[in-house]
C-alpha cells in the first residue's frame, strides 16, 4: 500500500493551490453501492457510513463533521420492510450529511417517523452511481460553490473519477465490500471476541474462504488484518483499524485521480 501522511495532505497541494479557510471545502463523490449497505436505527432516526472521495483537489479537505447536503436525493433509495416482510424501495425525501473523516467518509441520518407512519421499517440504503455531495453555504463564503459549478464537476470530473476506479478494480471492490463490513461493527465501542471473529460470516453469510472473486479476496485480507491487529490489542476496535485502511485504499486512488485531472495531464 502506498499510503503515507503526505497523500493526506495531497488534496490541498497537489495542483499547487490552496484555498482560504473561509472558502467552501471540496465537492464529494459517493461511491455507488454494489449492494444496499446496511444501517443502524435507534432514537428515531437511521443512519450509515458512505466511502467517499474528493472531487476537487483545488478546494480545502471538509473538518470533521462538516455539513452536506445531497445534490441529487433521486439517486439515494431507502430499502424497507413492511408488516408483512415485503421489500420496498423508498425515494430518499431528507437526510442530514456529515464529513466524518475528511474526503474519504460522510455518516448520513434520516428521521424513520415518515417511514414508520407507513408501516415501513428502513433496512438498508441503496446508492445509484452519480451522486455528488455539496457543502453546506457559509455566510460571508469568499469562493461558495454554485450550481454551475457542480454541474460542471459532475459533466467532467465523474467521468474521470469512474475511469481511475476502473483502473483500481480489484482496490475500489475491496473499498466497497471492507465498508459494508464496517457498517456491521458498533459506531462506539468494541465487539465482542465471538462477534469479532464471525463478522465476515454474519456480513456476506459465507466465510471468507469462500467468497468469490479478487474484490472480496482484497476485501478479507483486509477484515482478517484488522481482527487480527485488535485481537493484538494494536487498535482499539475492528471498526478504528478498518476505517484506517478504507481511508488508505482510497487515498491512494483519488492521487491517481487528482493527476488525471490536473492540467496539462
Amino acid at each position: 500500500m502506498r499510503f503515507t501522511s503526505k497523500t493526506f495532505i495531497a488534496c490541498l497541494f497537489s495542483i499547487g493551490v490552496v484555498s482560504t479557510a473561509e472558502a467552501a471545502p471540496q465537492l464529494l463523490g459517493v461511491v455507488a453501492s454494489d449492494a444496499p449497505l446496511s444501517l443502524k436505527c435507534s432514537a428515531g432516526t437511521c443512519r450509515t457510513e458512505l466511502p467517499t472521495f474528493c472531487l476537487q483537489a483545488a478546494r480545502e479537505t471538509p473538518a470533521r463533521d462538516y455539513i452536506y447536503t445531497l445534490h441529487d436525493k433521486s439517486l439515494f433509495r431507502i430499502v424497507t420492510k413492511t408488516t408483512d416482510g415485503e421489500t420496498v424501495e423508498v425515494p430518499l425525501q431528507a437526510a442530514k450529511v456529515k464529513a466524518v473523516r475528511g474526503y474519504t467518509a460522510a455518516k448520513i441520518e434520516f428521521s424513520v417517523r415518515d417511514f414508520q407512519s407507513r408501516g415501513l421499517r428502513p433496512v438498508a440504503l441503496r446508492i445509484d452511481k452519480g451522486s455528488i455531495l455539496v457543502p453546506m453555504p457559509v455566510a460571508g463564503d469568499p469562493n461558495p460553490i454554485g450550481e454551475t459549478e457542480v454541474a460542471d464537476a459532475a459533466a467532467a470530473l465523474l467521468p474521470i473519477a469512474d475511469r481511475v476506479f476502473k483502473q483500481h478494480g480489484i482496490d475500489f471492490e475491496a473499498i466497497k465490500i471492507a465498508n459494508r463490513v464496517l457498517n456491521g461493527t458498533p459506531e462506539q465501542g468494541r465487539m465482542a471476541k465471538a462477534d469479532r471473529e464471525n463478522l465476515w460470516q454474519d456480513t456476506f453469510g459465507e466465510s471468507a474462504r469462500e467468497s468469490v472473486g479478487a474484490g472480496m479476496h482484497r476485501a478479507a485480507d483486509v477484515v482478517g488484518y484488522c481482527q487480527y491487529r485488535t485481537s493484538q490489542g494494536r487498535f482499539f476496535s475492528v471498526r478504528r483499524c478498518l476505517e484506517q485502511r478504507i481511508d488508505g485504499m482510497m487515498m491512494n486512488i483519488n492521487t491517481d485521480y487528482w493527476r488525471a485531472v490536473k492540467p496539462g495531464s
